[in-house]
């Protein structure tokens, strides 16, 4: 037995003592009621140091656990000092963890909804007000990202694409990010509640109990028994005008909308052996992304389920973002004689390697120029879109200047390591 691998073992076994996270409550406005949350704070974090700015993650849990109950999954996790050593960046970041359960089902999806209540709402309003105002984070979207895992996976990539102006990442974890392609569904549907036409889709079974879930979040029918307009019909198949109220809101449909402005880094992970039969509808929204030439990350695990693949995609996930939050530089824009109202750019990843991307007023560009540093112009882009990625495989490694001039005349130039 190696002395390394000895190593290891030990490492293993020691366990920090006392846990990372802290709990916490808030007054939800948009839900009229108190919310439990989690926070984890950075390795060194002092609160009366408001110099010292740290980045944001939000992590959207899943179905049928409460934020409680995953915390109590992952501090053991966290806890551990290999993990500690191998994913530092982990306790690089504030953490938040918010509460999306809610009665009678599964779980809220992050949506307002006339059964559950506006969580779409508490998150982007309350969570984000709450999150700025009681702890040491950046006031540029540049240092802020979401996450999430299943229910939460579809919840935070949602949120992200509606609201692009708050976050400049968003990892999915296992999220339904196709809720209307029902395909691979229906037959475990159907077999959960007999073999044969008429069904009746009582609330039992694994995916059924979920798809109850959804159908709260997006054919909300309150006062009706069950409250709900569930999604397939008693033939077994997906009623049309149902599914009409639930692409009001699928992720895959907000793509064509946000069309990469302002620019924002996007990371889905999915397992082959997914439980719910997910890789497919997330390989959909990864072909709808490279359709609108929308950069982004998407894993697709062979070995992966739904569940236990968690714990290997969550720190691919957090590591992404803070890449991507690491990396972004923040300039604001100024206009001689004074200062505009806070434009905020940045480029992003730097270091890069191939290819890097333009956030913040990106809209309004007239050039992007690149100049190596003996001043030489490498690349200019003349009236680039917002989101399209710029190409830079054919520069040399070194150090690079990027300039970036506005509409209006505004210019700064950023500093970019290439690879």
């Amino acid at each position: 037995m190696s002395v390394l691998f000895i190593l290891l073992l030990g490492l293993i076994s020691i366990q920090v003592s006392g846990k990372w996270f802290q709990q916490k409550t808030l007054y939800s406005k948009a839900l009229q009621q108190d919310k439990t949350y989690f926070v984890g704070l950075p390795v060194g974090y002092n609160q009366s140091d408001t110099t010292t700015k740290y980045p944001v993650i939000i992590f959207l849990h899943g179905a049928s656990v409460t934020a409680t109950e995953m915390v109590n999954s992952l501090e053991p996790f966290l806890d551990n000092f290999l993990t500690k050593l191998l994913f530092d960046k982990l306790f690089k970041v504030i953490f938040i963890i918010p509460d999306g359960s809610c009665e009678p089902y599964k779980g809220s999806f992050y949506t307002n909804s006339a059964l559950y209540g506006k969580y779409e709402d508490y998150i982007v309003q309350d969570m984000i007000e709450e999150i700025g105002g009681k702890y040491n984070t950046s006031d540029h979207r540049e240092k802020w990202s979401i996450m999430g895992h299943s229910m939460g996976g579809y919840g935070a990539m949602k949120i992200a694409l509606k609201h692009p102006e708050k976050f400049i990442g968003v990892s999915a974890l296992s999220g339904p990010l196709n809720i209307t392609y029902f395909d691979d569904l229906l037959p475990i549907i159907r077999s959960e509640h007999g073999s044969t036409p008429p069904y009746d889709f009582t609330y039992s079974g694994n995916v059924t109990q979920l798809v109850y879930s959804m159908a709260g979040a997006f054919s909300p029918n309150p006062g009706a028994i069950p409250p709900v307009l569930f999604p397939v019909n008693s033939e077994g198949t997906f009623d049309p005008s149902v599914k009409e109220l639930w692409e009001k809101h699928n992720p895959i449909n907000f793509i064509k909308d946000w069309k990469g402005n302002p620019a924002m880094a996007i990371y889905t992970y999915c397992g082959e052996l997914d439980e719910f039969k997910l890789a497919k509808p997330n390989k959909m929204f990864s072909d709808s992304l490279d359709k609108y030439n929308l950069p982004h990350t998407y894993y697709q695990d062979p070995k992966g389920d739904h569940v236990n693949s968690l714990f290997t995609s969550l720190p691919q996930g957090i590591n992404f973002l803070y890449h991507v939050m690491d990396t972004a530089q923040i300039r604001n824009a100024i206009l001689t004689g004074h200062v505009i109202a806070e434009n905020t750019w940045s480029v992003y990843p730097n270091p890069a390697t191939d290819q890097f991307f333009v956030s913040g007023a990106a809209g309004n560009f007239r050039h992007i120029t690149v100049h190596n540093l003996t001043g030489q112009l490498v690349m200019q882009i003349d009236n680039p879109l917002p989101y399209k990625v710029i190409n830079i495989g054919k520069l040399g490694s070194g150090v690079y200047l990027v300039s970036l001039q506005s509409a209006l005349g505004n210019a700064t130039t950023i500093r970019l390591i290439k690879k």
